[in-house]
């Protein structure tokens, strides 16, 4: 593209060896990073990881640039004041939430998670009032500010995941929609993906509406934007989002190839404030299995996926399928990607 590509991280971070320019600093001093962003003439801030989000919004904010607002508190973090926003809108619903108070009581069963944890850390369901502390301890360990949310644990239906960009002047657009395959609780582990999800016409149209509001009250108008959310009876409830793209090769390999369409190039580009909007289609089907212990039975499918054609990747180094109890360790375990013109399953054996 033509772009010199500046870095803010510790000697140990891995952009090092990828950019044009590193600067080693805490990637939180925002008023360093603003400084050396006005010296070096830069035209565009973009977030490398869920950590640094809100700090790219608000050095975008400082310099002036396209991003995501900050003002009235930046919304693509905190799972609570996201849940508080979220509830003026009635194009998709929530369940009930609120923060842990040791005095309140609860209807179990609950899922309790960290405020502002990625990665499914700190998440876990409560059955009763031990499960609760527990539960609680364990949020607030990987919570920034020690607090934790209290939901009311929505059960059946499908999780799916929604793959926004915002070019910055509050135009959403959805590039794709990803079936989730998940461990259920206590975990909650993300176990596979699949694109384009299996949906009506007509509820892709009932996403699209909710996902441009819910960007819009969050003020999460520039760059990618990962939407998970759950469908049960045919309504949209919101889960939560982040403001970056999909973990787990959503946004950096699946997306791209089942749609064709350069993902992270758009997002630079919104970034930059030249991006032009083109449309969207599905080239492929696309998906990726986890070889965790949750996809025993997937053990068919792994043993024959190099020597298959619609196989486009694969980091399995073990037999033994992986113990995990995150998203991190999940996509340690190792994983198949697979491309055709079908969801590729155990049919295909």
């Amino acid at each position: 593209m033509g772009i010199t590509i500046v870095a803010y991280g510790r000697n140990d971070s891995l952009a090092q060896k990828m950019v044009d320019i590193f600067v080693e600093e805490n990637h939180f001093d925002i008023n360093f990073i603003v400084d050396s962003c006005r010296k070096l003439h830069v035209n565009g801030v973009m977030a490398s990881s869920e950590l640094s989000t809100e700090v790219a919004a608000k050095v975008a904010h400082e310099l002036n640039l396209p991003g995501n607002e900050v003002e009235n508190g930046f919304a693509g973090k905190n799972k609570y004041l996201m849940r508080t926003r979220v509830s003026q809108l009635s194009s998709v619903r929530q369940p009930k939430f609120s923060l842990y108070k040791d005095d309140s009581t609860y209807s179990f069963p609950v899922v309790v998670k960290a405020i502002d944890a990625c990665g499914k850390k700190g998440i876990g369901i409560a059955y009763d009032l031990d499960d609760l502390t527990k539960s609680v301890q364990k949020a607030q360990k990987y919570s920034s500010d020690g607090r934790a949310l209290i939901e009311d644990y929505l059960e059946g239906g499908q999780e799916y995941s929604i793959e926004c960009l915002s070019n910055g002047k509050e135009e959403h657009h959805v590039i794709q929609y990803t079936e989730k395959e998940s461990s259920g609780p206590p975990h909650f582990v993300e176990t596979g993906h699949h694109q384009p999800a299996n949906l009506s016409e007509m509820m892709k149209r009932k996403i699209d509406k909710a996902a441009s509001e819910i960007l819009s009250v969050l003020g999460l108008n520039c760059g990618m934007a990962h939407l998970e959310i759950k469908i049960i009876d045919s309504e949209i409830y919101f889960i939560e989002v982040g403001a970056r793209g999909g973990g787990d090769h959503i946004s950096d390999i699946l997306t791209p190839l089942s749609t064709g369409f350069d993902y992270y190039k758009s997002a630079i580009e919104c970034h930059l404030g030249i991006y032009h909007h083109t449309k969207i289609s599905n080239e492929a089907y696309t998906g990726i299995y986890f070889h965790t212990i949750q996809n025993k039975k997937l053990k068919p499918l792994f043993d024959i996926s190099k020597s298959s054609s619609w196989c486009v990747m694969n980091t399995i180094e073990s037999d033994v399928f992986s113990e995990t109890t995150g998203n991190v360790e999940t996509a340690n375990s190792g994983f198949i990607i697979y491309a055709s013109d079908h969801k590729i399953t155990l049919n295909d054996i």
